[in-house]
């Protein structure tokens, strides 16, 4: 056998991305690319095979973003590859500016899921049932598994060791000078913008430099010229729903209410029968100023992150 043609059991770790953007960072983070392997007529998914320091991934994107159309993928993803011990679900969300250990969660941050109090790591806000004239949230998603909860840990203590970081490294393997690649730049930080909670964009469909948002209604930011070559990275619970959030106050409520720090559309599907990490780079702050312009550096930063994670797993001998 070929030893980049393995077979279906050899597959332990599942990365789901839900964009495209997010598929094509994450196999620029594969040390090695594996021949496809055949699958059932049963199985629409798409794989691309690898590894990473030894471990063998299965990489799948979804056809739609949503709680359903990942839980879908998930299923037969399980079904092709039978051994795949645990996931990661990769990709961009929605920040909270909300202080954290780590300071103010930023754009191009990255926000991991880590069980916190009564929470798993992940919650479904939208699901519930309405009780006498208010919503109440109801079920409970799976914890992360305990092997990448001990490995985000010893890498969050790397990290900290460390004068260069090894994330910020790991996005540089995106060669954006490369025409299909340059949208992952960096977009710098004087790009930036967070604006009050009650300041609605002014023009939709138009950047709010050209739209005319007010730059006295945005709250400023220190900067950290250290910050610049360094991905900041907060651990806590984060939000899944079906709908896309575009509102600052709402999303403050939320967040006060269940200790948020992110917001996203795909993990209470992923997680419903699979255990997995959720790792989002922050490219929005779900207001109504969102708009497209960090999703390809925040979903770099995100596969970065995770790439970083394989170091620290323990690798399973019948893999090879």
């Amino acid at each position: 056998m070929s030893p980049n043609k393995l077979n279906l059991e050899s597959y332990r770790v599942g990365w789901i991305c839900p964009l495209e953007v997010e598929q094509l960072a994450a196999v620029e983070m594969l040390d090695e690319e594996h021949e496809p392997l055949g699958q059932s007529d049963a199985d629409n998914n798409v794989y691309k095979l690898g590894s990473i320091n030894g471990h063998n991934v299965v990489i799948v994107g979804l056809h739609q973003t949503g709680n359903c159309p990942a839980a879908t993928v998930v299923t037969q993803m399980r079904m092709t590859f039978p051994n795949l011990r645990y996931g990661l679900l990769v990709g961009i969300g929605g920040g909270v500016p909300v202080e954290t250990d780590n300071g103010l969660i930023r754009l191009g941050h990255v926000v991991v899921s880590e069980p916190t109090g009564e929470h798993s790591g992940v919650i479904q806000y939208d699901h519930g049932k309405a009780r006498e004239g208010h919503f109440e949230r109801t079920g409970c998603l799976m914890r992360p598994p305990t092997a990448l909860l001990n490995a985000a840990r010893a890498l969050a203590v790397q990290r900290a060791r460390m004068n260069q970081d090894p994330v910020w490294k790991d996005i540089q393997r995106i060669q954006t000078e490369r025409r299909g690649l340059r949208q992952f730049k960096f977009p710098g930080y004087a790009t930036d913008h967070l604006y009050q909670p009650d300041y609605l964009h002014r023009q939709i469909g138009v950047s709010c430099e050209k739209g005319g948002c007010d730059p006295e209604k945005s709250i400023e930011q220190i900067m950290d010229e250290s910050e610049e070559s360094f991905v900041i990275v907060h651990r806590g619970t984060i939000a899944s729903g079906e709908l896309m959030l575009k509102n600052a106050k709402q999303r403050d409520c939320l967040a006060q209410k269940y200790g948020l720090l992110c917001f996203e559309m795909e993990a209470a599907g992923a997680l419903a029968d699979f255990p997995c990490l959720v790792v989002r780079g922050i490219s929005n702050y779900c207001d109504s100023h969102k708009n497209d312009d960090w999703n390809a550096f925040a979903a770099a930063a995100a596969a970065a992150y995770a790439r970083q994670l394989f170091f620290y797993m323990p690798i399973e001998a019948e893999q090879a």
